[in-house]
């Protein structure tokens, strides 16, 4: 690899965002911003929203970056996890004031995703990450898929799938649990 900011890892982004430098914040945001707007969109199903939630994200990012622990996963996963929350706590909000529709997706993630072009090197790496999680979510048996992508793209609780499927909540948990350890074994073997 070689010197300069091209080369550094999210990790070390992240240091640099910790110590305000806001070209850190930029770089970090090309790297991520695609695969974010596509999760965001496909839980907030508004584009415009889904805009909000990533750059309220990255706003999230600035003022917690000397908080990250490199050991609890990475940086991407933190990403992941933040513009999840945040896009389910909007939704969340959104039903709450009653303004939600239950309308087909207006977008199509992956042709949004598609509107940014990347730098071959990034896209690549960022295609195959999919490929990867991908295959390893079809790897789980179809019941424990259906509860992780319940609980992670509609932001469900277990209880609340437990609920909706007419099943006692111990068997959800179980599925869930079986479900993410099988998913971290497919993911470790590649």
């Amino acid at each position: 690899m070689g010197s300069g900011s091209e080369s550094a890892t999210d990790v070390e982004l992240l240091r640099r965002i910790a110590g305000g430098d806001t070209r850190a914040v930029a770089e970090l945001y090309d790297r991520h911003a695609r695969m974010l707007m596509a999760l965001s969109l496909r839980i907030v199903r508004e584009r415009s929203e889904a805009e909000d939630v990533v750059h309220d994200a990255f706003v999230v990012v600035g003022e917690r970056a000397a908080q990250y622990i490199p050991e609890r996963g990475a940086v991407g996963a933190w990403l992941v996890t933040l513009v999840r929350n945040l896009s389910i706590d909007r939704t969340r909000r959104r039903d709450r004031r009653g303004a939600i529709t239950r309308d087909v997706l207006a977008h199509d993630p992956e042709a949004t995703a598609a509107a940014t072009p990347l730098d071959p090197e990034t896209e690549a790496a960022s295609a195959a990450e999919r490929e990867r999680v991908r295959r390893a979510l079809a790897s789980l048996p179809d019941v424990q898929r259906a509860t992780l992508e319940t609980a992670f793209y509609e932001g469900l609780t277990y209880a609340e799938i437990a609920e909706r499927e007419g099943v006692p909540l111990g068997t959800i948990k179980s599925r869930a649990a079986r479900a993410l350890t099988a998913l971290r074994q497919a993911l470790g073997k590649e």
